[in-house]
């Protein structure tokens, strides 16, 4: 609407075409549950059960989804086993969001919590997929959580695209400019 925005991120077991089509079911299922008035934890559940329900799919897969209010200044979010995200604070301090559940499709009758924290100017939410994380260097050591948010603190005050660049930049660096899994991150910054 005119004053909220639905952000979501997730990440398929698994690589290839088989990864896709189940990538493609989720998107299908989001947009098809995502109404105006529906939660983040409606969004997980059916989702879930979507997923759950096409058996020839046999993945799972980390979620995440969140609703800005930007009147409220408030994100309500249900994350179902991805990798929690950041904000970023002014100052410096990190939020992680990790209130939600399981993974999505591999048991029907998940239950899935919400999430709320209110955002505020200045502040910067990093959403992100472990192939940033889990990028590794040539002596095997992983890029890992804590240097992913040291990187977005020390960007916080760039702007959203130039948190990512400067992140792509230190994890393409970490890793000799070759990454194993497919690696995704969102940045937006609240003003």
């Amino acid at each position: 609407s005119d004053t909220t925005l639905a952000l979501s991120i997730a990440d398929v077991c698994g690589k290839g075409l088989p990864a896709a089509l189940v990538m493609s079911s989720l998107q299908a299922s989001v947009r098809a549950f995502a109404q105006s008035d529906s939660t983040p934890q409606f969004i997980a559940s059916q989702v879930n059960r979507a997923l759950c329900r096409n058996a020839d799919l046999n993945r799972f897969v980390t979620f995440f989804y969140g609703v800005y209010d930007s009147s409220a200044r408030r994100l309500t979010y249900s994350n179902a086993g991805h990798n929690p995200p950041a904000v970023i604070r002014a100052d410096g301090s990190v939020v992680r969001l990790a209130a939600g559940g399981m993974v999505v499709g591999v048991f029907e009758r998940a239950t899935y919590e919400q999430g709320e924290v209110t955002l505020e100017p200045g502040d910067l939410l990093v959403l992100f997929t472990d192939g940033t994380t889990e990028a590794e260097s040539s002596e095997g050591l992983e890029f890992g959580d804590d240097r992913l948010l040291e990187t977005a603190v020390r960007y916080r005050t760039s702007s959203p695209e130039g948190m990512l660049r400067g992140l792509f930049d230190e994890v393409t660096r970490f890793a000799g400019r070759h990454l194993r899994d497919d690696a995704t991150a969102m940045a937006v910054a609240i003003r």
